[in-house]
């Protein structure tokens, strides 16, 4: 391992039919009835992290936290920051500001109620706080969250303007801190190499060298993961090719990727990375709601 800066490892607590825009193959109102395999493919993510001694931030969709509290507790237990995902892992971009503080106040409750700590870090499903939907920020900072993981400095995804490191936000209700997804600078676009499909896609080695480059740069870079990565037998739903693509397609790859960058360089939760206060932590189940 090297000296190199603290990074940020981040983990989406979903399941593998927790896929966006795919509500006519895979309808809401049967979630309940599909096989539940989120809680052993995390557990396989838990361990890893346990061998390389690493702390992450973890962000649980309120659903599965609701359907699998026991999940979240040993998430709690092992040490890793328990941020929200959502409830229903839904876009911003397909709710009101109305509807999008609903949801995030569902899962934030049954999250808080299982950790007996305040959940002060959000992730949006897809990347999807874009300029348009600039205001999730504004209802984040009045919830009081204190972090944010859900923008892409990509055009498509989000917006090449946006700043491409952690930087921090104004709003009327306070600030808050924006973790982007991280990018390297190819010609006119940022082109994103560290978690999903660009980390299936792009060669270790790239991604080790792009990783050094920006720590020595002084930019902590902001690796991710969702335990569907890492079913050895992975349900294939009958997805339309688009989403098949960006779901499936080398999906073997991960394990082996995230396991050589976690005896590569040093990683640590969001708040750790971006040197925030850390907070006392209570008794695992202790308490209720936000």
């Amino acid at each position: 391992m090297t000296d190199e800066l603290l990074n940020a490892f981040t983990l989406d607590v979903e399941d593998w039919y927790h896929v966006c825009a795919v509500d006519q193959w895979l309808p809401r109102s049967e979630w309940d009835s599909y096989e539940h395999r989120v809680n052993r493919n995390t557990d396989r993510v838990l361990g890893l992290l346990d061998r390389f001694r690493v702390r992450a931030t973890v962000f649980v969709l309120g659903y599965v936290a609701e359907r699998d509290p026991e999940l979240v507790r040993r998430i709690h237990a092992a040490g890793h920051e328990v941020a929200t995902h959502g409830y229903e892992h839904r876009r911003v971009i397909e709710m009101t500001p109305e509807e999008f503080r609903a949801d995030l106040r569902r899962s934030v409750d049954v999250l808080s109620g299982l950790t007996g700590e305040p959940v002060t870090a959000y992730r949006a499903p897809e990347w999807s706080i874009l300029p348009r939907t600039r205001w999730a920020l504004d209802v984040l900072a009045s919830e009081g969250f204190e972090v944010d993981s859900s923008t892409m400095p990509l055009t498509g995804y989000g917006h090449r303007a946006i700043p491409p490191r952690p930087h921090v936000v104004d709003t009327p209700h306070g600030s808050i801190v924006e973790f982007p997804a991280t990018t390297m600078r190819c010609l006119w676009e940022n082109l994103p190499f560290t978690g999903g499909l660009p980390l299936r896609l792009a060669p270790y080695w790239y991604v080790d060298a792009g990783i050094r480059t920006l720590n020595r740069r002084g930019v902590p870079a902001l690796v991710y993961t969702h335990p569907w990565e890492f079913d050895p037998d992975p349900p294939r739903p009958p997805l339309p090719l688009s989403r098949r693509f960006l779901h499936d397609f080398l999906v073997r790859t991960t394990p082996a990727k995230i396991e050589a960058l976690l005896g590569r360089f040093r990683f640590g939760t969001l708040r750790e990375t971006l040197g925030l206060p850390a907070r006392a932590r209570s008794v695992v189940g202790a308490g209720g709601g936000r």
